[in-house]
């Protein structure tokens, strides 16, 4: 499939709507296990906060769901291709909290970006909102991001800065980080984003990896809670 666009400026403009905190992509409910990793440390501090979140990055987020937003990018619009990779992520997806982060987040942004006219045509995401594959979020951001014409570094560049600014904003709602704090936190680590994302468009389908067992446990409490503000 060729891309919608073949100026860079209007495929840019495109990706920027596409990550924009205000685009109804589902990924502002889930905090991933930190709203429970948040109220088991109630003396936690922004370091602290900010350690959190750039592990889950370093050794979850970008050796696993970046990779396979890479992949998606390389094999889209092939949709059998594109069913593979779903199967592919829920293998690692072992825990509910993770399952349904990723496949809601995913349904949620194929039928936004499809409601948008963010992209028309594209019969995987067809597939995805029938529910006749799991959709999960990593792929999806992958294959949209090919078809929007942005190349795969600045797609996987993107998935892990939406990532990163969803759960730093976890934190700001939570009312234990200020938003200011956490602009600054982004903005030192910026480069810390492009080393991971480097990485993730480098490594092999054979080689993810995901490992963030503090906030994996925190996801699972945080299923049996009877009060909290987020899904996840």
């Amino acid at each position: 499939m060729p891309a919608i666009t073949t100026d860079p400026a209007v495929a840019l403009t495109l990706w920027m709507q596409l990550h924009d905190s205000a685009f109804p992509a589902g990924r502002m409910v889930h905090s991933h296990g930190l709203e429970e990793w948040l109220a088991t440390r109630p003396d936690a501090d922004a370091d602290q906060v900010a350690a959190a979140v750039l592990d889950y990055l370093t050794h979850s987020y970008a050796p696993l769901d970046a990779v396979i937003t890479a992949a998606a990018w390389r094999a889209a619009p092939d949709g059998d291709a594109l069913c593979a990779l779903d199967e592919l992520t829920a293998s690692y997806k072992l825990f509910d909290n993770a399952r349904i982060a990723s496949k809601s987040s995913g349904r949620q942004l194929a039928s936004a970006a499809r409601s948008s006219a963010l992209v028309d045509g594209f019969g995987y995401l067809d597939a995805v909102i029938a529910g006749a594959t799991q959709g999960h979020c990593a792929v999806v951001e992958g294959a949209l991001q090919a078809v929007m014409g942005i190349t795969v570094r600045t797609a996987v560049l993107g998935s892990i800065r939406s990532m990163m600014g969803s759960m730093f904003s976890v934190a700001v709602r939570l009312g234990r980080l200020g938003p200011l704090h956490s602009q600054r936190i982004q903005a030192r680590h910026a480069a810390r984003i492009v080393v991971l994302a480097d990485q993730a468009c480098l490594r092999r389908l054979d080689d993810v990896y995901s490992s963030a067992p503090a906030l994996e446990v925190s996801g699972m409490r945080h299923e049996t809670r009877s009060a909290r503000l987020f899904t996840t």
